[in-house]
């Protein structure tokens, strides 16, 4: 199968979508596939610097119309992925979708806070009315927000995220401070500062010796760092910086609890992998999580940040339950693998074929696992 991938987001930039589409792309060309990802993000963005060399072929172009007229005009799908706005994969995919080739678009974030931005931007550039173009989101939470917002009649599927990573093998055992951690880029949307709270919240409520570790950095993290010393929170609270894949998961198998504190989570990519590895999770209701997390199964998702607050003071005293949550996130397999996630798109990609009359996809389909959220 020739796949396109378009989107203003890619590595070197580490975030939610360019983690995605990279491990998307890649190992959609392991199984034998002709990959392309079209992007606007320069490759030496965010201070690193990404070489493109692999098996899928990455063309870096920020002149939309220049970007088009370079590329083929034979992909079997088109995978467009848009954040709230996407200045260059939204008229990027709408000039293919003139091109009667299957579109099939991806909303990776939330579109319920800046409305009607979303719905005007995409209309803007065509795509919202477009014909031939397949609509479909992270989680349900997204797809919801996403129906809301398109003409009366379009559909929105769920193409969820998927992750690698295997379960620790032990859980710790009791004793010593209760070890919470959080990976985030230290910026507004992710609400740092609420972190902090929400933790002084919890060293005030229990007798319980807690610390917290944030695996990350960004633009607020001096900000953090200044809240944490005015707290009184220097000495219980560690951030570790940007740090290589190998060290977050070295530090996932030694923590307790992950706490994830964004309410404008559309996914939860990072708190995906804790509850892979083992830890309960608690964050905070209506957020895409809900794709992965049950009340008292892997975790808690909390009302509000007071909830929260309340939820962890339980968790740390009670030894038993966050030992029970623990073990079954271990142990039990979730079906947010990336298996599960190729066959996904594999649906979907034949699907946005079908709308168009087109023959069958050239690639052999499997159809294991059921359908998460939606």
């Amino acid at each position: 199968m020739r796949i396109l991938h378009v989107t203003d987001h890619y590595m070197p930039v580490l975030g939610g979508i360019e983690t995605h589409v990279h491990g998307l792309a890649h190992r959609q060309a392991a199984r034998g596939d002709d990959v392309t990802v079209l992007t606007s993000t320069r490759p030496d963005a965010d201070g690193r610097h990404e070489d493109d060399r692999g098996p899928v072929r990455v063309v870096r172009e920020r002149a939309i119309k220049r970007a088009v007229r370079s590329l083929p005009e034979d992909y079997d799908v088109v995978h467009a992925h848009i954040s709230v706005a996407a200045p260059f994969t939204s008229p990027v995919a709408y000039r293919f979708s003139r091109r009667r080739l299957p579109v099939v678009v991806t909303v990776h974030s939330m579109w319920n806070t800046l409305r009607p931005v979303p719905a005007w931007h995409v209309d803007a550039t065509g795509l919202r009315r477009a014909r031939g173009v397949t609509w479909t989101a992270v989680s349900s939470v997204v797809a919801d927000q996403v129906a809301r917002q398109l003409p009366r009649g379009v559909g929105v599927g769920v193409l969820p995220n998927a992750v690698e990573a295997s379960p620790r093998p032990r859980t710790p055992a009791p004793g010593g401070p209760v070890e919470l951690l959080s990976t985030m880029r230290i910026a507004r949307r992710k609400r740092p500062l609420h972190l902090l709270e929400i933790f002084a919240g919890l060293v005030e409520s229990t007798a319980e010796p807690v610390r917290l570790t944030v695996v990350g950095d960004g633009p607020w993290r001096d900000r953090f760092d200044r809240l944490a010393q005015r707290m009184g929170l220097s000495d219980l609270v560690t951030v570790t910086g940007r740090v290589e894949p190998d060290e977050v998961f070295r530090r996932l198998h030694g923590a307790d609890v992950y706490v994830a504190p964004a309410v404008l989570e559309s996914f939860g990519l990072a708190a995906l992998e804790a509850r892979c590895v083992g830890l309960p999770v608690v964050g905070r209701a209506g957020s895409g999580m809900s794709s992965f997390v049950h009340d008292g199964v892997e975790g808690w998702l909390c009302p509000s940040d007071t909830a929260m607050v309340e939820q962890l003071r339980l968790l740390v005293e009670d030894h038993a339950l966050r030992w029970q949550v623990s073990e079954h996130n271990r142990s039990t397999p979730s079906l947010l693998t990336w298996e599960h996630a190729l066959d996904r798109h594999d649906m979907v990609y034949e699907l946005a074929a079908e709308r168009l009359g087109r023959r069958r996809l050239p690639t052999l389909l499997t159809w294991g696992g059921r359908e998460p959220g939606r």
